[in-house]
């Protein structure tokens, strides 16, 4: 029987990708299945997002776009089981790197494939979070990277360097699986996924269908400690390293009294001095190509 699709598409996202080509490859995986396309306007997207899902009642729904275009359709699919796949044209696209999804090739070989992954979410707040959040540095990044009003990996890397420069340690009062906890951290990470879009691994244990959360905070001091980190990030240890601390759990309330910036799924978030983080399990259905 015929296959109804939609696909969702950000016209922002990314630079230099030629969506005309994409979508071209799109209707070729699609063959003799109804594929419709809708562009997200950025305005009053979610309920316009509702509405489309409503009317095409689609089997599959492909997403063209990062990681905060990604939940902004899972937020408006709330409890319809229809299956997701990633074209990854966001600018780092770290929950398609979760799924091993590291390009618009494997992005259309995971649809064929017709494998899918459960995923988690993090609930937050008023919030979903699929991939990470995080208070401190990466945040603040983010922001800055917004304010370039650019896109593209250079404008990132310019951020990146302001960024540093004001790079400081915040309190965090953390309250999980019922114990009470206070770190220092220039980096707080929520996550559910386990790697940035860069590749960096920040959460080495963690899966994104096992039920639970970490919680990661990083503390370096100095540049001997900031170099061992980033080595560990790409080695994939980081939990060996003296200036990290990593809690796991299923419900967390994180109090931010420093008004550190805090960001999920590449989105920055209005002042937030707290939140309580809850995770559900096996809540959406990705295709993937990840083997464990």
């Amino acid at each position: 029987m015929s296959k109804k699709i939609l696909y969702i598409s950000n016209p922002i996202s990314g630079s230099g990708t030629d969506r005309q080509q994409i979508w071209e490859s799109l209707k070729k995986i699609a063959g003799d299945s109804a594929l419709e396309k809708y562009e997200t306007k950025g305005k009053n997207d979610k309920p316009a997002l509702q509405q489309q899902i409503s009317n095409h009642e689609p089997d599959m729904i492909w997403i063209g776009g990062g990681d905060g275009t990604i939940r902004m359709v899972a937020d408006a699919m709330g409890e319809n089981d229809i299956r997701v796949g990633i074209i990854p044209i966001g600018s780092a696209n770290g929950l398609a790197k979760c799924l091993d999804i590291h390009n618009l090739e494997d992005a259309y070989n995971s649809i064929k494939s017709g494998k899918t992954q459960k995923l988690d979410i993090l609930k937050i707040n008023d919030e979903i979070c699929l991939h990470l959040c995080d208070f401190g540095f990466n945040a603040g990044l983010i922001k800055k990277f917004e304010e370039e009003n650019e896109r593209g990996m250079m404008a990132y890397f310019k951020s990146s360097l302001r960024q540093f420069q004001e790079m400081r340690p915040y309190t965090f009062h953390l309250e999980i699986n019922g114990e009470e906890f206070q770190t220092k951290a220039k980096m707080l990470i929520i996550a559910n996924g386990d790697m940035y879009g860069t590749g960096a691994i920040i959460n080495p244990a963690g899966k994104i269908d096992d039920g639970t959360m970490e919680i990661i905070a990083l503390n370096p001091d100095g540049f001997d400690e900031m170099a061992e980190i980033s080595l560990a990030l790409f080695r994939g240890n980081l939990d060996e390293s003296e200036s990290v601390r990593i809690w796991s759990g299923k419900k967390a309330i994180i109090t931010n009294p420093d008004n550190a910036d805090f960001q999920i799924d590449g989105e920055i978030m209005p002042e937030t001095e707290k939140i309580e983080v809850i995770c559900e399990a096996n809540k959406y259905r990705f295709f993937s190509l990840r083997q464990d």
